[in-house]
């Protein structure tokens, strides 16, 4: 090949280039066209926002809550863990003291509050940390969550109630009622709930009873409604027994005067008026028990005490006396008049006394006393020695020579001896068993009584003549008199 000029070279130089570039630009054509790539976004942070609290022997040394959210300070029932146990309870059940080493607390509902609670506890040192991933502030949010949680309970609680219970705003629009006063019927509504103040409303048909409280709450009003129906029902019925009672004791002639457990009078009938005096007016507004007496004791329907100073702690002792059923106690007046007084303990704490003109009956025993003295008087100035003989009572009287002969007691002639003991004493001093036998049978005998005499001989040797002679039914009157004359006893004749 023949040799190739210098330009012939660069020719050829230049179709190389324009053919090279002419593939390149069809193959770049017929290439996907490229894309420049992206860069990734960066990954999320994983932080979680923390509340720790740093204990040490149960007390809080440090912690970076807030100071308007940390739980309330120790009271007497417990230290800082056990208050800051019971801030954490609506979500978290801590025990009574930690355990050693750590532990992990989850919520009582782990899906809508994934909130979690660390406790590491290394000797004294108590550090508790409180993880929330739905709050900057984990404490706060607790608080929060905490008070929710508290009306809440409060709020049931108060829905629960079986008593009628409503909330009214400033201008008395009911904005909240409970489930109570829901139920209410619409009659009863229509009275209960436009109520203003408290106090009692009657309802009728049927005929009750309510009591309303009325509590001021920065919301509005809050208003109870409490039925007592039976204590009103109660109170009728106690009144119409006290009125019953009155008209009972009406026309009983002896004074009653009782006293509530206040120690106020809360009934008295007209006798008290008719025996002590006492104004009704001032009976009929129920003075104290105190003031009572002390009346009484002005006008003198009472004895008058002998030491003033101790009058009240004698008043007490009447009191207590009356409780126990023991008060009993006979006052003569300078009046003359004798009363007795009785003390009676009543239920629910109450005490009533009785009061009573025993005058005429004070008058006949002594009148009664003095016969019986001037009988024995009459007796013991007779020579023969007697004795009134009961089947009954025994030995109803006798004189001092029959006591001396059978050497009684001096105080057994008015003892009432039995009759077997009487006839035992005479059989003893007297022996004579056939005698003896003859007069307690006549003595026993149902029938009417017969006379019985006979003859008995004393240790001194001196003859005595028994007579036993029916004086009124039941009773015999015995008579030992000395004989004339010593003589062979006859036999026991009636």
């Amino acid at each position: 090949m023949a040799a190739m000029t210098v330009t012939e070279m660069m020719i050829l130089a230049a179709a190389v280039l324009v053919l090279s570039v002419a593939a390149l630009w069809i193959a770049g054509a017929l290439l996907p066209p490229r894309r420049d790539a992206v860069p990734a976004p960066p990954a999320p942070a994983t932080t979680t926002a923390i509340t720790t609290f740093l204990l040490h022997d149960g007390a809080l040394v440090d912690t970076d809550a807030d100071e308007d959210v940390l739980p309330p300070p120790p009271d007497d029932t417990g230290d800082d863990w056990a208050q800051l146990a019971r801030w954490l309870a609506p979500r978290f059940a801590l025990p009574t003291r930690p355990a050693e080493g750590t532990g992990h607390l989850a919520t009582q509902d782990p899906e809508s509050d994934p909130a979690t609670l660390e406790i590491d506890t290394t000797g004294p040192r108590t550090r508790v940390t409180l993880c929330d991933p739905r709050a900057t502030c984990p404490a706060t949010r607790h608080a929060l969550l905490a008070r929710r949680a508290e009306r809440a309970r409060r709020g049931a609680a108060l829905d629960r109630v079986p008593v009628p219970v409503w909330l009214r705003d400033g201008n008395g629009r009911v904005i909240w009622e409970n489930a109570a006063a829901a139920a209410l019927p619409p009659g009863d509504r229509a009275q209960l709930l436009p109520a203003t103040g408290a106090g009692r409303v009657a309802l009728d048909d049927p005929p009750r009873w309510f009591d309303l409280g009325i509590e001021e709450d920065t919301n509005g009003t809050l208003i109870f409604a409490t039925d007592v129906t039976p204590l009103v029902r109660a109170e009728e019925a106690r009144r119409d027994f006290v009125q019953t009672l009155g008209r009972s004791f009406a026309d009983l002639p002896t004074g009653l005067a009782v006293f509530d457990s206040t120690r106020r009078l809360a009934m008295f009938n007209p006798a008290l008026t008719d025996l002590t005096g006492l104004d009704p007016v001032f009976l009929s507004a129920r003075p104290e028990i105190f003031a009572f007496f002390d009346m009484l004791r002005d006008r003198q329907v009472m004895p008058e005490p002998r030491n003033y100073s101790g009058w009240r702690g004698q008043i007490h002792a009447m009191i207590d006396a009356a409780h126990n059923g023991q008060y009993r106690e006979v006052w003569s007046l300078v009046t003359g008049r004798t009363y007795r007084v009785t003390g009676r303990p009543h239920p629910d704490g109450a005490v009533a006394f009785l009061i009573e003109d025993i005058s005429d009956e004070v008058s006949a025993t002594r009148h009664q006393r003095a016969e019986r003295d001037t009988l024995l008087a009459a007796l013991d100035r007779v020579d023969d020695a007697i004795a009134v003989l009961s089947r009954e009572a025994g030995l109803v009287v006798c004189n001092r020579r029959f006591a001396t002969l059978m050497r009684l007691d001096p105080g057994a002639r008015e003892a009432g001896l039995s009759l077997d003991a009487v006839i035992g004493t005479c059989r003893a001093r007297l022996p004579d068993d056939a005698l003896w036998q003859g007069v307690a049978a006549r003595l026993d005998t149902a029938g009417p009584a017969q006379a019985v005499t006979g003859q008995l001989a004393t240790d001194t040797g001196r003859a005595l003549t028994l007579s036993l002679v029916p004086i009124v039914p039941g009773q015999m009157m015995l008579t030992l008199r000395r004989s004339p004359a010593a003589g062979a006893r006859p036999a026991l004749s009636a």
